[in-house]
């Protein structure tokens, strides 16, 4: 898929010659990586997207000739590591280009794939003026995605594929005469403040139950430790339904692959962490709470600053 571009960081850069790691946390060490935007990391057969503000990602897609969806960001950085061929670019965006973007996987067109053959450009666009229309259009020929965004019956911006500029009003017009389009409307745009939360996250909720889980098998088994990381995950996974997504490994390693808010994540891992604390409890008495908070306090500000502590019932 050509998507349209803005101010380009990196551009057609071999995966080989990349190290993703860096790429992604330049805004660490750089203000001007400080950008809203998106990666674009082209293979033969699909796309994926990997979108950021200030720098930071905060969500990623996979888009191909039949699908396109939300998928973890880590899923997309792990295929980047691994892949043995694969094109990398990152541009500096309007946020309303990647809120766009995002549309396209997340909301429900009012109409689709409607060939534009048989419509009238300039009375199309006044239609869409007179009548206040705010949302976006939705402009596909053949690999070529452009959009044009309206905010209560104006024109605000029209992003066409493969280029960093957007067309006047007046141009509009002729570029939609472009042999074999279709478009699709869309009546709203997603919100840019919904996320997810971010690998590193995950990662580390990933090591606080794998070391709390260890910790209580010395006690009283490995064995009992395991079903009661099943019963609690079953318990916990009707209120909260991404904790589908976490595994554990015979040596007692928790791993997981999730798409879900940051604030949502931080809800149903502190409503696990309890039940489970409580659940060894019955075991091991206050023990339980002082080896829990033993393996919290090494992420404590970690923890703080997503806001785990505000829904757990223990404190630090």
């Amino acid at each position: 898929m050509k998507l349209p571009k803005g101010r380009a960081l990196l551009e057609n850069t071999r995966l080989e010659f990349i190290n993703l790691d860096n790429v992604l946390s330049a805004s660490k060490r750089k203000r001007a990586h400080k950008i809203s935007g998106y990666i674009s990391i082209i293979y033969p057969d699909s796309v994926e997207l990997i979108f950021l503000k200030q720098g930071e990602a905060f969500n990623a897609a996979r888009i191909n000739r039949t699908e396109r969806k939300i998928v973890p960001i880590s899923d997309v950085v792990e295929k980047a590591k691994n892949a043995t061929s694969g094109m990398l670019s990152e541009y500096a965006t309007d946020e309303m280009l990647i809120n766009i973007i995002i549309s396209t996987i997340t909301v429900e067109p009012i109409k689709a794939n409607v060939d534009f053959t048989r419509l009238q450009p300039k009375v199309f666009i006044d239609k869409l003026k007179t009548t206040k229309f705010s949302g976006f259009i939705w402009v596909k020929a053949g690999i070529e995605e452009s959009f044009i965004y309206f905010d209560n019956g104006a024109i605000k911006a029209c992003y066409v594929a493969g280029s960093a500029k957007k067309l006047e009003d007046k141009a509009i017009a002729n570029f939609l005469l472009k042999p074999d389009i279709k478009i699709s409307i869309f009546d709203r745009v997603e919100d840019l403040t919904i996320t997810q939360a971010t690998p590193a996250q995950v990662d580390m909720f990933c090591k606080i139950f794998s070391a709390l889980l260890k910790g209580y098998s010395h006690p009283i088994g490995k064995t009992l430790v395991l079903k009661t990381f099943v019963r609690s995950k079953a318990t916990v996974q009707k209120e909260f339904p991404f904790i589908e997504h976490f595994d554990i490994q015979s040596d007692l390693t928790v791993s997981a692959k999730v798409v879900v808010e940051p604030k949502l994540f931080a809800q149903g891992m502190a409503r696990w962490f309890d039940l489970i604390r409580e659940s060894f409890s019955t075991f091991l008495g206050k023990e339980s709470e002082t080896m829990a908070k033993k393996v919290l306090n090494d992420y404590r500000f970690a923890l703080k600053s997503v806001g785990f502590f505000d829904h757990s019932k223990i404190k630090l």
